[in-house]
């Protein structure tokens, strides 16, 4: 690889589902076999999909045509621990998915990977990608399952079935599962609606409540710090 290609994907074979959708998606991407890999190579410039026994053949940091806070490091994994999370971390990965993972998961991924709007320019995001909740204000008991896909101090991209409007006020709950204590709820609105991903499926992202109270937003920055010290694994049911 003499020059960097945009998308990577390394394996040895457990990434074949990964290297469908993005076909699919229409996306140009370069597939190497850890196998044969001899030298480290260099990192893309958006986004890289790997696996643990391929993790340590990538060069660390970012090529000089990378947007800021690329690229996105994905790591897929048949096993889960909170060793492999820290140790991940500390090798500049972002994100833990269980393999093989379904579309619903990867396509929201790679969209947010390779997306160039503004809203990534929102301040220090962390790449998620945990169940969360989602109700209208007004009715907060007829709660939606959702992906939060990343986060800021002052906005978040999820990913949802259910059809919402732009401008449309929410409540966001983070559940224990997500936050290791007690569960979270942030008011926000719908600051954008994307385009539908199939299955129903499309991306928001909401704007956080100017008037959050301070207790809350400091709840809120020690979630987004605890997320930072290693990658969250995708909660969702693995495929068989």
């Amino acid at each position: 690889m003499s020059e960097p290609t945009r998308i990577l994907l390394l394996d040895d074979g457990e990434l074949s589902n990964v290297a469908r959708i993005l076909q699919a998606l229409g996306l140009e991407h370069v597939r190497i076999r850890g196998q044969k890999v001899r030298d480290p190579l260099t990192p893309p410039s958006e986004l890289l999909i790997t696996t643990p026994r391929c993790a340590s053949l990538v060069r660390r940091g970012a090529p000089p045509e990378a947007p800021a806070g690329r690229p996105v490091r994905i790591i897929g994994v048949e096993e889960d621990s909170s060793s492999m999370r820290r140790m991940l971390r500390r090798m500049g990965y972002h994100l833990l998915v269980g393999l093989p993972g379904t579309d619903e998961i990867w396509r929201p991924l790679i969209h947010r990977a390779t997306y160039r709007g503004q809203e990534r320019r929102d301040g220090k995001r962390i790449v998620v990608g945990c169940a969360v909740r989602v109700s209208h204000r007004d009715d907060p008991v007829d709660s939606q399952p959702a992906t939060l896909m990343d986060i800021s101090a002052r906005s978040c991209q999820i990913l949802i079935s259910t059809k919402v409007q732009a401008s449309e006020e929410l409540e966001l709950t983070l559940p224990e599962s997500a936050t290791h204590g007690k569960s979270l709820n942030l008011e926000a609105r719908v600051h954008r609606v994307g385009a539908d991903l199939g299955g129903g499926f499309r991306t928001l992202v909401l704007d956080f409540d100017d008037a959050m109270d301070s207790a809350t937003r400091a709840e809120l920055m020690g979630l987004m710090q605890l997320w930072s010290a290693g990658p969250p694994s995708a909660a969702h049911p693995r495929t068989k």
